[in-house]
């Protein structure tokens, strides 16, 4: 008899909304969340330059979760909740 394992966590349930879109980026407070994958702090810092030329943020808040597989930890959502009006993510590689 061979025991066959499946590694994966099944479908995803719950639903996930986005939240409303700023008008500018003026005068707001930037967050980045960077999940460590290659490259993607390289790709994440050319948007955030790319957006400088068009608009006056007010400050970047740029975090690395400390593992690619999972959500950030509750600490860094906290932290970009509380000191963040915008926030991206991205990936690299």
């Amino acid at each position: 008899m061979i025991e066959v394992l499946n590694p994966t966590a099944g479908p995803a349930t719950g639903k996930i909304v986005m939240a409303k879109r700023t008008g500018t980026l003026d005068g707001q407070r930037i967050g980045v969340i960077w999940n460590g994958r290659p490259y993607g702090d390289k790709v994440i810092n050319s948007v955030i330059d790319m957006l400088r030329q068009k608009y006056s943020f007010e400050s970047v808040v740029f975090r690395k979760k400390p593992y690619i597989g999972n959500v950030a930890p509750v600490s860094i959502q906290e932290e970009i909740i509380d000191s963040c009006d915008v926030v991206i993510t991205g990936i690299g590689d």
